[in-house]
């Protein structure tokens, strides 16, 4: 049976590999859907994406909650509680992809009021609209198997059909446009390859686990089933929370400043994307690991990987949006075209708003792991309330860098204190300053080793695909020089030599192994 760290090391490394390949895919969908069709098309995606995360709140977090569930049994082998949660996982999920599918349908007729008043022509707006929505909500009916393999610290299997099926779809989608210019069969293209690989990850989890398909299903436990109410009820505020942030500010700046800044930003918005789907998926690859840890390890060793892990995110995060901040534009200009460029104070909002997002994913990891939600439910009523309202007031002074602010302050004054909160205080039991000492202290020296890759960047007149690659060398380079030269004596820096010399160590004597047979 694998290890806990072979699982982690599998799942990382299938989800940083297929999630690269995804995003060199959707980049190349981008780049031809932008030559293919009308400028406001781009906005459409973004807008529509937005929308559907707030009708995803149908799904009240029940998802993660069951997951948690999991955990236990999973580490136990109990096969019957398994099958329990896995017909309680079937129901709500085939609801839950119902009542998406009813309210998109009953929200379609209305999807042009959120254009704004300059709204431009575009015919079949709301079929386009409900083709998303059907895409997510048909997502539901088989999903759920996957989150059992993803529960048993087994991502990896998952992962490795949703990109296979990804990529595949792109390049449908890429001779579509070329071909027809079609924007309804570039649609039909994604709701059939999300059709077609929920399908197949279901067949692998049946295979996987072929008990889950038996009929004899006893009740779930009552007292697994309230601690699965009680986390509903705190994810519910954080599907809220969620909802609150990104999708809610692209509708300010749609409604507010216009379908044309959200084309732009749409562009900015897909690289953001892809670099939080990667670094995400490193977090989210180690969750289940980190819950088989809690039950298997002491309260002090699992504050010691938390503390290398939050040195990983700060190094992680530095190094990334160094790189990303010194090539933005050299590479939308590439990509796309310079006439889709934002100006760099803009850049520099965007690029801010995805650290300190990017930031908060180790507490999140260990606030997953631990089932913390129900602490943190009133942060998601204040994040809730805060982000809407200061976005709604700094969009008419400051247009779309009001929107990023808001964002901005929102996440670090409200998000990333009551996360890092609920795990010292109820997961480490000790007190909030640690952490806010680490915060600032990993802050500051992202900061000036960002700004210090910048300037050097700027002293160094080279453009086109040079640009790129160097200006974005030297951005994760410095950032990663100097976390190494400040960081090197501190006992996270040691755990983070001791994680990467086990790995590299496992790999030379598999490849030792195997060149000797």
């Amino acid at each position: 049976m694998a290890s806990r760290t072979q699982n982690s090391i599998r799942n990382v490394f299938a989800a940083w590999g297929g999630q690269a390949l995804l995003a060199v895919s959707q980049f190349v969908v981008r780049a031809v859907f932008v030559a293919c069709l009308a400028q406001e098309y781009v906005g459409l995606e973004t807008l529509f994406a937005s929308v559907l995360t707030v009708l995803t709140l149908a799904d009240l977090g029940v998802g993660s909650a069951i997951v948690f569930a999991l955990y236990e049994p999973l580490a136990k082998g109990d096969r019957e509680a398994i099958k329990s949660l896995m017909r309680l996982f079937k129901r709500a999920y085939i609801a839950i992809g119902c009542v998406i599918i009813a309210i998109g349908l009953a929200v379609s007729p209305f999807i042009r009021f959120l254009l704004g008043d300059d709204a431009p022509s575009i015919p079949y707006l709301e079929l386009y609209f409900f083709c998303f929505v059907l895409n997510t909500g048909i997502s539901y009916f088989f999903s759920y198997k996957g989150s059992l393999i993803m529960a048993d610290q087994k991502s990896y299997v998952v992962y490795l059909i949703q990109y296979s099926f990804s990529c595949v779809m792109a390049a449908f989608q890429v001779a579509v446009l070329l071909l027809t210019h079609n924007y309804l069969l570039f649609l039909a293209c994604m709701i059939g390859s999300t059709l077609l690989q929920n399908i197949c990850i279901a067949v692998k989890a049946n295979k996987m686990y072929p008990f889950i398909l038996e009929k004899d299903v006893r009740p779930i436990d009552p007292e697994v089933l309230d601690g699965i109410k009680k986390n509903v009820l705190g994810l519910i505020m954080h599907k809220v929370a969620g909802v609150a942030s990104t999708p809610v500010s692209n509708i300010v700046i749609t409604k507010f400043v216009g379908l044309a800044t959200t084309s732009i930003y749409g562009n900015y918005l897909l690289v953001v994307n892809a670099l939080t789907s990667v670094t995400s998926r490193l977090f989210d690859s180690v969750i289940a690991s980190v819950g088989n840890l809690k039950e298997s390890e002491s309260e002090e060793r699992s504050y010691e990987i938390f503390k290398a892990t939050f040195f990983i995110n700060a190094i992680l995060f530095a190094m990334v949006c160094g790189g990303l901040l010194c090539s933005f534009n050299a590479f939308i200009a590439i990509w796309v075209g310079e006439s889709w460029q934002f100006p760099l104070d803009v850049v520099v909002l965007i690029v801010l708003l995805f650290y300190v997002k990017g930031m908060r994913n180790a507490a999140l990891t260990f606030t997953s792991a631990y089932g913390l939600y129900w602490y943190t439910r009133w942060k998601a009523v204040l994040e809730a309330i805060s982000l809407p309202a200061l976005a709604f007031v700094l969009v008419f002074p400051l247009g779309i860098k009001g929107v990023l602010l808001a964002g901005v302050a929102s996440s670090v004054c409200i998000a990333t204190m009551y996360e890092a909160w609920a795990v010292y205080r109820h997961g480490f039991h000790r007190p909030l300053r640690r952490f806010a000492i680490a915060y600032v202290k990993y802050t500051a020296a992202s900061f000036a080793s960002i700004a210090l890759a910048y300037v050097i960047c700027m002293l160094i007149p080279v453009g086109g695909i040079v640009a790129f690659f160097l200006y974005g060398f030297i951005g994760v380079a410095v950032p990663g020089a100097v976390y190494v030269l400040l960081f090197r004596s501190t006992p996270e820096f040691s755990e983070l030599k001791r994680q990467v010399g086990g790995i590299t160590g496992r790999f030379s004597a598999k490849f030792k192994k195997k060149k000797a047979e």
